[in-house]
């Protein structure tokens, strides 16, 4: 059954890679695979969908002891149970009409949220497909393991699945090597081609979430006037237009008082990612070492394709991403951050408490860090 709350989903979503990344642990063995990083990137993807940024942005510049900060978030949370970003709620039609901060963050919310779901409803269910179709012991010629590439697509993303079917004969591949050093390789090159083929096809949601318009103030009282009460319309006009012009002048000037916060948290917002005790700032370069495994790859594949995003010598590699929007400059992040953290433990952790889960279960937004 879709879940139509788009804060819930998320929340499902996330729990759902951490389960999928953990059964698929069980046949790829030691090191992430693509669902370990889903998790995280979803559990972030969240952060915008509950537009939780603008308070982080607020703990950054009033510094994280404020004593208005905690009961900030508690009514943050009150509003997101009630609503916040739902049409068919009172405060959700208010958000959509009135052209403030909020404006801005429901529509990058909803595109984050579109990208969100847009990936999980296909890569989420090839693994999830993998898993229940494909023995653990099918070797990649096997006709269970044959059967399921056969139902991917030919061609390139963003409609062609190619990319996913390289990824699982790789993962295919791995379970009957014995190599660890070419175990790793080929773990590597199926996670970066699933990530190629996901950042191709999110480039849309990601330009849109970065260029998030603001509509003009014209009509803005009327329409704050008639999100508050739909039924202001039948109003006679002199007392309508008065009414609206008191609500415009009101919405007028938090619009105007705070649009530039609301740009800077979206960009921010986009540029961050939050993993177990590490918070990466993707516009920095990542030092972080290879495993020694990585550091000089025999694998052919994987030379090629760390020639494709990575800048000739002498150039300085530096992956920091400049433009987000850039998906050269994503992938050569996302690269670094695949070699890098492939060994870390830390990312196999469950995203949420079960008391977590259990209140996401009940379509309940929980307490506590998300």
């Amino acid at each position: 059954m879709a879940i139509s709350n788009p804060v819930i989903r998320n929340l499902e979503i996330t729990n759902c890679y951490s389960r999928l990344a953990a059964a698929f642990a069980e046949r790829s063995g030691e090191g992430a695979n693509w669902c370990t990083y889903a998790t995280w990137a979803s559990r972030q993807a969240g952060r915008s969908i509950r537009g939780e940024d603008l308070l982080e942005k607020l703990g950054r510049r009033f510094g994280e002891g404020g004593r208005l900060l905690h009961p900030i978030r508690s009514l943050w949370r009150r509003l997101l149970r009630r609503g916040l970003f739902q049409r068919e709620t009172r405060i959700g039609r208010l958000t959509a009409e009135l052209h403030t901060p909020f404006d801005a963050f429901e529509r990058a919310s909803g595109s984050v949220a579109q990208g969100n779901l847009k990936v999980f409803e296909e890569i989420g269910f090839e693994f999830a497909r993998y898993l229940e179709e494909v023995p653990s012991d099918a070797g990649v010629d096997s006709p269970p393991f044959q059967r399921f590439l056969d139902r991917l697509r030919p061609g390139d993303p963003p409609d062609g699945q190619r990319y996913l079917r390289e990824a699982f004969e790789r993962y295919g591949r791995l379970q009957l090597e014995l190599d660890p050093k070419a175990r790793m390789e080929l773990a590597v090159l199926a996670n970066l081609a699933i990530g190629f083929h996901e950042q191709t096809r999110l480039q849309p949601q990601i330009r849109e979430a970065l260029d998030t318009a603001y509509a003009t103030e014209k009509d803005l009282g009327r329409r704050a006037l008639e999100a508050l009460w739909p039924s202001a319309g039948r109003l006679w006009p002199v007392v309508r237009g008065a009414a609206a012009a008191v609500v415009g002048v009101v919405a007028a000037g938090a619009q105007r008082a705070t649009s530039r916060l609301a740009r800077e948290v979206i960009t921010e917002s986009l540029m961050v990612l939050s993993l177990p005790g590490r918070v990466l700032a993707l516009s920095m370069h990542l030092g972080d070492a290879y495993p020694e495994a990585l550091r000089e790859p025999a694998n052919e594949e994987l030379i090629e394709l760390l020639a494709r995003f990575e800048p000739r010598p002498p150039a300085p590699d530096r992956c920091g991403a400049r433009d987000w929007s850039d998906l050269h400059q994503r992938m050569h992040y996302i690269l670094h951050l695949f070699c890098a953290f492939h060994l870390r433990a830390e990312l196999s952790r469950p995203p949420f408490t079960p008391e977590q889960v259990a209140s996401i279960g009940r379509g309940i937004v929980p307490d506590g860090e998300l």
